[in-house]
């Protein structure tokens, strides 16, 4: 009978000579060798002056429990073993009602580190990389490799001499940077020129804290694989569906909408017959929009017959209907109540404040609170309502418009859970204004091209329904994406093209044209997903989610490889020159098995290794 080298997870427990707060020390042991595996609970608020005691581990059958508490809460790290990999399990239970900060557990890795980033790409880690909400956490060290699984939100690397620090986050502020403003103000004020300085205007507070009860519990789990010595690749979950490499979302605001305008945004021209150069716009290339509404407006609202009849006509072509607030003034909360029978008719689920300097039912203004004649909040979630828009964009004000990647490196999350009610989600966007011309310039080819290439998410910010009957400002005259052409309205020629820049992408597959709710409902069920390596070398992937994923598209970070799956039908592959890449549908509770191989050989994933894992050592 042929004998496993015995891989061993030791605890070695802190000695009285240690420096008080010291992580406890998790060794890896695999045939004489050994890699120290520092753990500790990371919590605050704390005491002035403190830190979050460290962890105390004891033996509970074959798993290692770590403890640790304060006056606010308790933590249990348990390291459950379980065949070649360590399963690693973080609970922390609340003993009084707290505004959670943070809540993280940190790990040292010894060696050089990889780690998937923000392009999806597998990559070594040269500088501190932090990842949220939307991008899969797998990191490799020497002879370990780290996953996250359900109910960690984040993940930090951040190298160091010999090795880096990771940090797994169950929630702090990061991850959920709402924020309000400060006031709501009577009128916008104007200098002497009558002009508006909105960037003066954008002084926020942070309401980022999660409301955690007493009671409470947080957890999540990862995984630890044991290498044996082989190069990890991780089979990374993407984003967009269909193997499709980014996705554009463009969100239309109310203001100043007219319907002749909107039909000439959706169709390229508002004359009822039929344009020369055939179909265009939105609707008519295939396009997808995110529009919003007012209920009560003067014009282009949806108590208006001809825009109401536009409003089904984008709907029933698979955009989004959704809200700009009841109507252009402050509205109260009686006067949202009663907007809501409306906008159930038409399936709206996003919310969109409007001007929320003086708009006092903004989310971001007072609609977020909890009691006042303009908290709203209940309204929304009660009503139907999913997603509110953090009311800021990438690059605040800038001159030119451009096509922002709401996953580059360094912004806060694209999307997140609102702190104060988790039932509202909110989602981040690009302010998109310009003439049309320059609006044509920043949908280039190579902007398309650069998206893509980070399996990135566009979400503009748009005023592209307003027409010259309902816009008076020189200004904003000259950003309107429409003019007059006998008796009507047509789209401008530039724009036109640039969108069918965007139609030839989608019709080629490597582009999604998304409506929000389609594209932030896919990112919190792909957050759903998760993947397990087995001693084999093959992956498994399964939806612990109750959305069904369409499309689900997986790559490995080589090309030329082939990737057979089984549990599921596969729907399309491609190899890239960086990535190997297929995608299938798969369903609630369902599960796919991913192996790869090279010319015929297969080859293994995360090769863990081939060995029991054993926990010794420790308090009894």
């Amino acid at each position: 009978m042929r004998l496993l080298a015995s891989l061993t997870l030791v605890l070695a427990v802190a000695r009285a000579a240690e420096p008080e707060g010291a992580p406890a020390q998790v060794l890896l042991r695999a045939a004489g060798r050994s890699i120290e595996l520092p753990v500790r609970a990371e919590l605050a608020p704390v005491e002035e002056g403190s830190a979050f005691p460290p962890l105390s581990f004891r033996r509970d059958g074959d798993d290692a429990v770590g403890t640790a508490a304060d006056a606010l809460r308790e933590v249990e790290v348990r390291l459950r073993p379980a065949g070649a990999s360590v399963s690693l399990e973080v609970r922390v239970r609340y003993l009084a009602d707290a505004a959670a900060e943070r809540e993280a557990i940190r790990l040292s890795l010894p060696g050089p580190v990889r780690a998937i980033a923000h392009d999806l790409s597998w990559r070594a880690v040269a500088k501190s990389l932090r990842v949220d909400r939307g991008t899969p956490i797998a990191v490799a060290a020497r002879q370990l490799a780290v996953v996250g699984g359900p109910g960690f939100v984040a993940a930090r690397v951040t190298p160091r001499s010999g090795g880096a620090d990771l940090e797994l986050v169950l929630d702090d502020e990061a991850s959920h940077p709402f924020a309000v403003y400060e006031r709501c103000l009577p009128r916008l004020p104007e200098d002497e020129d009558g002009q508006v300085h909105f960037a003066e205007l954008e002084h926020k507070r942070p309401e980022s804290r999660m409301p955690r009860r007493r009671g409470e519990e947080v957890r999540g789990r990862a995984t630890l694989y044991l290498l044996d010595g082989a190069p990890a690749l991780p089979l990374v979950v993407e984003r967009w569906p269909a193997g499709t490499r980014a996705a554009v979302v463009f969100t239309d605001h109310a203001d100043r909408t007219d319907p002749e305008a909107l039909r000439a945004v959706l169709y390229g021209d508002s004359r009822p017959f039929c344009r020369p150069a055939g179909p265009g716009g939105f609707l008519g290339r295939g396009l997808r929009i995110t529009k919003s509404f007012f209920v009560h407006a003067r014009r282009g609202a949806l108590e208006d017959p001809e825009t109401a009849s536009l409003a089904r006509e984008l709907a029933m072509a698979g955009s989004e209907v959704a809200s700009h607030s009841p109507s252009p003034l402050p509205d109260d909360r009686e006067a949202v109540r009663g907007a809501l029978p409306l906008l159930r008719r038409f399936g709206v689920v996003t919310w969109i404040d409007h001007e929320p300097y003086t708009n006092c039912e903004a989310i971001s203004a007072e609609g977020w609170r909890a009691d006042g004649p303009y908290a709203v909040r209940d309204l929304l979630a009660g009503g139907g309502f999913r997603w509110v828009w953090e009311a800021g964009d990438v690059g605040g004000f800038a001159r030119e418009p451009v096509v922002g990647n709401l996953f580059a490196p360094g912004l806060a999350p694209a999307f997140y859970p609102m702190p104060l009610d988790g039932k509202l989600w909110v989602f981040g966007s690009t302010m998109f204004q310009g003439t049309p011309e320059a609006l044509a310039r920043a949908l280039s080819d190579a902007a398309l091209d650069r998206l893509e290439g980070e399996r990135g998410l566009f979400v503009g910010h748009t005023y592209l329904a307003a027409a010259p009957r309902t816009t008076t400002r020189p200004d904003l005259l000259a950003r309107l994406v429409v003019r007059e052409v006998d008796g009507g309205l047509e789209l401008h020629p530039a724009f036109d093209e640039a969108l069918e820049r965007l139609a030839a992408r989608v019709r080629s597959g490597t582009l999604a044209s998304l409506t929000w709710d389609e594209a932030g409902t896919r990112l919190r069920a792909i957050g759903d997903v998760e993947v397990s390596y087995r001693p084999d070398g093959s992956a498994e992937v399964v939806n612990r989610g109750a959305v069904p994923i369409s499309g689900l598209t997986v790559s490995v970070p080589l090309p030329n490889l082939v990737l057979e799956l089984e549990g599921v039908e596969v729907d399309g592959a491609e190899n890239l020159p960086a990535s190997s890449r297929a995608w299938f549908d798969l369903p609630p509770g369902g599960a796919a098995v991913v192996r790869a191989s090279e010319g015929g050989r297969p080859m293994r994933l995360v090769a863990a290794a081939p060995a029991a894992v054993e926990i010794v050592g420790g308090k009894p």
